[in-house]
């Protein structure tokens, strides 16, 4: 389709624009008196054109934010997530999670590596260990 089509969507009347109907009145066609669109014509099909990919932009970033959310599975009726963990109970080494997938949440269980496979990110763990002196 050409651009002298988008001309039945000018909501204004351009006389070098004209619709006519065959005899099944659902079909319309577009006819242009001098054979080319007019620069009304085309100016309003690029406004449409423009407005549209605006509305495509702004619902598919808006659909990317729902997506960013990085926590999706622990303690989601929390305002923040916060544990503690005694120093004892550590020992001598621990893996704590950083990519919130964690069944054992806030010990790693390895789920960041098909978490990694999955998206191509390099997540992985903080590792917490007594010092050697």
């Amino acid at each position: 389709m050409t651009i002298g089509g988008f001309c039945s969507l000018v909501l204004t009347h351009d006389p070098a624009c004209s619709l006519s109907t065959t005899a099944n009145p659902e079909i319309v066609k577009m006819t242009c008196s001098s054979g080319q669109a007019s620069g009304k014509c085309i100016a309003s099909t690029v406004a449409i054109l423009a407005g549209g990919a605006l509305i495509g932009y702004i619902i598919g970033y808006k659909v990317a934010q729902r997506k960013a959310r990085i926590n999706n599975i622990i303690q989601l009726d929390s305002a923040k997530v916060a544990d503690s963990v005694d120093i004892e109970d550590i020992g001598e080494k621990k893996a704590f999670c950083r990519c919130w997938k964690s069944k054992k949440f806030p010990y790693c269980d390895g789920s960041h590596g098909a978490h990694n496979k999955e998206t191509g990110d390099n997540v992985g763990p903080v590792i917490v260990k007594k010092s050697e002196k």
